[in-house]
């Protein structure tokens, strides 16, 4: 068996201070913001349709009205359902670019590992403490944040699948 040399790093913390990482957040928080436009706007436009339809309730015969409120809640169905389309999409998104992401920090540490004889590289993530203490010297988490932020600035969501 091998010494161990180890090494140690704050994923979470590199993922996050990464300019890639704030890119992604970025883009994904401009499309959430158009798609919540875009939908105020069709909401606002079926609140307009079911104001008008509500004052031709006494003017319509019954069964009319009630044609064009079933219509209405088709509408609305719709909408909803292209709500929850647009909001897949945007974790579909996010989901893929993250994983770019790590994929190039995963070869960063790997390239860290190498670089320095490093056998065993721990993790101490707020959201996966196994590392309880941790002499600054092990710590490579800056060091792949730099090299991070060298291989990839931002991430192209119209190409993510």
């Amino acid at each position: 068996m091998p010494t161990p040399v180890i090494a140690v790093i704050d994923v979470g913390a590199v993922e996050r201070q990464s300019v890639a990482w704030q890119s992604l957040r970025d883009q994904i928080e401009g499309r959430r913001a158009e798609f919540q436009s875009q939908l105020e706007s069709e909401q606002r436009a079926l609140e307009e349709e079911r104001t008008a339809l509500l004052s031709q309730q006494n003017v319509l015969a019954p069964d009319v009205f009630q044609q064009r409120q079933q219509e209405f809640r088709k509408k609305l169905g719709e909408l909803q359902g292209v709500a929850r389309q647009r909001k897949q999409e945007l974790d579909r998104l996010y989901a893929s670019a993250r994983r770019q992401i790590r994929e190039a920090l995963r070869e960063v540490v790997v390239e860290i590992a190498q670089e320095r004889g490093i056998n065993l590289m721990l993790n101490m993530s707020r959201e996966d403490r196994t590392v309880s203490y941790v002499d600054a010297k092990l710590l490579v988490s800056d060091e792949a944040l730099e090299r991070l932020n060298q291989r990839i600035q931002t991430v192209d969501l119209s190409k993510q699948q």
